[in-house]
């Protein structure tokens, strides 16, 4: 067995004894990861226009979303634009600053109390063992065990939320930059 699939089985094995409220908590950590990653590109993405607009002010008209907003509003001259993209940018670049550290924070407590479920069980199913399994083990042997398994097992859990959310992240991101400028996203991907 690989190392792989061993980890795998542990995760399937993980999974099943997680409450279904944490399921549906772990679910709903999936659309925020989804929604942080689209927030991401939408800060990525008002990144060129306020640059655009700093350096080269004649060729902001060129971004038809810009041209579109800036026409409805009766923006006629590109200097007027400066304002308006820098908060839109800033705007962005916070909201979406804000809105990673939340999916940060739910992530970690999710991972915690998870961790806590878990060890409430195993304690639970520990407690009501027969007396006569308790007279035979040490209570030390006993804690150290859920210890040490229940550390892993969080271990396991952050491990994996973090993988995911990370992927999440750097594919929306990813593909943003492939959208945007292929040629510099294919170099910084190769480098």
């Amino acid at each position: 067995m690989t190392i792989h699939q061993s980890y795998r089985m542990l995760i399937q094995r993980l999974w099943t004894h997680i409450s279904v409220r944490r399921r549906w908590q772990f679910l709903m950590l999936l659309v925020l990861t989804i929604l942080s990653s689209f927030a991401e590109v939408v800060s990525l993405s008002a990144v060129l226009p306020f640059i655009a607009v700093i350096t080269q002010p004649d060729k902001i008209f060129n971004y038809p979303l810009i041209n579109d907003i800036s026409h409805t509003l009766g923006i006629e001259k590109n200097a007027d634009l400066v304002i308006p993209l820098t908060i839109g940018f800033v705007v962005a670049a916070v909201l979406s600053g804000l809105l990673r550290i939340f999916m940060v924070w739910v992530s970690i407590s999710l991972v915690k109390f998870t961790g806590a479920d878990l060890s409430l069980g195993v304690f639970r199913r520990t407690l009501y063992q027969p007396y006569s399994v308790h007279v035979d083990r040490s209570s030390s042997e006993i804690i150290s065990g859920t210890t040490q398994k229940v550390s892993t097992a969080t271990g396991v859990i952050s491990a994996v939320v973090t993988m995911i959310t990370s992927v999440i992240l750097f594919a929306s991101i990813m593909t943003t930059l492939f959208i945007i400028e292929p040629l510099v996203a294919t170099i910084s991907v190769v480098v």
